[in-house]
């Protein structure tokens, strides 16, 4: 990355700082840490705030990111019988919420999304286009032509991954199919196609309430993904965690496991579904 595209990455997660500490944060020099601002500011990425006490020197001044500059289009897909959920999200930078709408879709053609991203485009300038794994390829070239912004493939369970080497982050959420992403050889990838596993219920429709369906496509999920993809660590995001059902579910897994030489090691996290919107905004706010 140049030197403005490491400083709007830095500000945008830091939100204020002054030139000498962006200098220091990144190991700039001071020079083009000046000229990348002033770059900056100008194209209204950054906008200057009030000076502040140096430390023993002249005061400085502060520098602010600008969220509204730019917005990003988050595109979300839900897998239904005959058709897909596409829900659309509009956030500033800051991953805040600006505007949202939903459609369903029989089949998505490259044109599918322009009516949303036209609208859209007209009173912000685009930064990203973020579309859901699996997306036709046919669909990404057509916005990155129509648009002339990034568009990029992302998955909130690769967003999650904590980028340890052979370890498989799950997703799952009520009433969706459930999202990985697999960390390995340093690249995190998506797996986009788990709705498409056979198991013995649809997850749309599953009732959580009954705990023994619940533990048996589980436990058939990840003896599946341990076959196939045989990660060393398995990390499974979810809103509905019991000490019963971790413990039902282990066992029912070694079972399923039984004879394979190294099976992988499970964690159990707890998100709520407020926390995991927040944290699906954010991401795709931030990715680059």
């Amino acid at each position: 990355m140049n030197s403005k595209v490491r400083i709007t990455v830095f500000m945008q997660q830091h939100g204020v700082a002054t030139r000498p500490q962006i200098a220091a944060a990144l190991g700039l020099s001071l020079v083009s840490t000046n000229a990348a601002v002033a770059s900056l500011e100008k194209e209204g990425i950054l906008f200057a705030g009030d000076l502040v006490p140096s430390g023993g020197g002249r005061p400085v001044r502060e520098y602010h990111f600008n969220p509204q500059h730019a917005a990003v289009a988050l595109f979300t897909a839900t897998p239904e019988q005959h058709c897909t959920l596409l829900n659309f999200e509009l956030l500033d930078l800051h991953g805040r919420l600006k505007e949202t709408s939903g459609a369903r879709f029989v089949q998505l053609h490259a044109e599918s999304l322009d009516e949303w991203l036209d609208a859209a485009a007209r009173r912000h300038k685009l930064q990203r286009i973020c579309l859901p794994p699996g997306i036709n390829k046919d669909i990404r070239m057509h916005l990155e032509q129509r648009f002339n912004c990034a568009v990029v493939e992302f998955s909130l369970a690769q967003a999650m991954s904590q980028h340890k080497e052979d370890t498989l982050t799950l997703l799952l959420q009520r009433g969706q199919p459930p999202q990985g992403a697999l960390h390995r050889h340093g690249t995190t990838t998506p797996c986009p196609l788990l709705h498409m596993l056979p198991l013995p219920a649809e997850w749309e429709t599953l009732d959580y309430a009954d705990h023994t369906l619940v533990e048996e496509m589980l436990a058939r999920l990840l003896q599946l993904l341990t076959c196939t993809l045989a990660p060393a660590n398995i990390v499974m995001h979810g809103d509905f965690w019991n000490a019963r059902l971790i413990t039902r579910l282990q066992f029912n897994l070694n079972t399923k496991l039984r004879g394979i030489e190294n099976p992988p090691h499970l964690q159990f996290k707890v998100i709520s579904a407020e926390k995991l919107l927040q944290h699906q905004r954010l991401a795709a706010a931030a990715c680059q």
